[in-house]
């Protein structure tokens, strides 16, 4: 048997209005979505947003970088004021 997997979710009927735009990182909370495939990477760009914008970084790690982010996931970063999502490399 063959499983197909949708790399998206369905929408929810709720859907939430887009927060403001911060107009500065500095003391924002930063939610950045690691696909594990490259820590180092992850690991400087953590600290770089830490060190040169003031902002606190909350690293969620995905459980497999190549599947589609649990919706637990995706609530937690929603919770922080800026969230950086699919990181390309």
């Amino acid at each position: 048997m063959i499983e197909f997997l949708s790399p998206v979710w369905p929408e929810q009927p709720d859907a939430r209005p887009p927060k403001k735009r911060p107009t500065t990182l500095e003391g924002a909370t930063i939610a950045l979505v690691d696909d594990n495939l490259d820590i180092p990477f992850t690991t400087h760009l953590e600290r770089l947003i830490e060190s040169r914008y003031g902002a606190t970084v909350r690293r969620l790690v995905k459980p497999s970088g190549t599947a589609p982010s649990p919706p637990a996931l995706i609530a937690d970063a929603a919770k922080a004021d800026v969230a950086v999502v699919g990181i390309g490399l």
